[in-house]
């Protein structure tokens, strides 16, 4: 269900959020699938929140949009970097087990910059990430069973996926 779209300017940049809550892996999932359904190749998602909120389970939804077999995404935590081939590649990366991570170390800026799907997990821990065109997916807890997911782009490419994912499924 979704329960906030906005737009707001933060430091001259115009930013498009959504915001919705899940009230289930499924529901999760389901967002995963629907955004990926509206990507092209060449996006970079930034997904934040903490241990267990279900960053890795929106992941397996996005998988499954990009014509992937969701069993085949596993939490990353100690290869880092995992390659997924379907619609588009789907680089699964997550910075866990990093302090801090920046875009030589291990190669990163090949997967980030590619023409597939980049999904990096714990990427407040990507220096410089702040300042990279990205869209971010923040899952936070709202409840026992309930994740709030919010949805925000500040460059017009990123912006402008949450504003068809707005107008297509909110």
């Amino acid at each position: 269900m979704a329960n906030a779209a906005a737009e707001s300017e933060e430091s001259g940049a115009t930013v498009v959020t959504m915001v919705i809550e899940s009230r289930s892996p499924h529901e999760t999932k389901s967002w995963g699938r629907r955004l990926a359904s509206l990507l092209e190749g060449g996006e970079l998602l930034g997904l934040i929140g903490d241990l267990g909120a279900g960053k890795t389970c929106f992941i397996k939804g996005l998988a499954r949009g990009l014509s992937l077999r969701e069993e085949d995404i596993l939490s990353p935590t100690f290869t880092m970097i995992q390659e997924h081939h379907g619609r588009f590649p789907l680089y699964h990366i997550d910075l866990y087990r990093l302090e801090e991570a920046t875009l030589d170390d291990l190669g990163l800026r090949e997967y980030l910059f590619s023409e597939g799907v980049a999904a990096v997990e714990w990427f407040e821990c990507l220096r410089g990430g702040a300042e990279m065109e990205y869209l971010a997916v923040r899952i936070s807890y709202a409840g026992a069973n309930i994740r709030r997911i919010e949805f925000s782009a500040a460059d017009s490419r990123h912006a402008q996926i949450i504003s068809k994912l707005k107008r297509r499924f909110a």
